[in-house]
């Protein structure tokens, strides 16, 4: 709700004055025009708060909150929907990851390639694994 203004000089009325006016009239403070509450719509006792409603007509009866919102959808989608799992492992993809760049760093840095890149993605695997292990932990 826009704030009061004085209809004459369009100045800015202060809510106590606005709330005097149920009293009687009372000068506006800018062209000290005399301010009645007809001169506001609904004069200044009414109410900006909408009707409380009783609980019963807001509520919904519905017991499931997502009722109707996949419609369109076959029972197979819903049912592959309801099992929440992730579209590929995320657990294998990272320690598969880490033990090909373990093996790809073994092999470049290592004095014997073979061996190096071997022990490269057994390490790199084992640290893929652990750092994965330490982000998925409950805090």
């Amino acid at each position: 709700m826009p704030p009061t203004q004085c209809p004459n000089c369009g100045r800015f009325l202060k809510n106590a004055l606005v709330e005097r006016l149920a009293e009687g009239a009372q000068p506006c403070p800018g062209c000290e025009v005399a301010l009645t509450a007809d001169m506001f719509d609904g004069g200044p006792a009414a109410s900006v708060r909408p009707p409380d409603l009783y609980p019963a007509e807001v509520r919904d009866d519905a017991s499931e909150v997502l009722d109707g919102w996949d419609r369109g959808a076959s029972a197979a989608e819903i049912a592959s929907w309801a099992q929440d799992r992730p579209p590929f492992p995320t657990d294998t993809v990272a320690v598969a990851a880490g033990a090909l760049g373990g093996a790809l760093l073994g092999a470049v840095f290592a004095g014997r390639r073979i061996r190096g890149g071997v022990l490269g993605g057994v390490l790199g695997a084992v640290a893929a694994a652990v750092v994965r292990r330490v982000w998925r932990l409950p805090d």
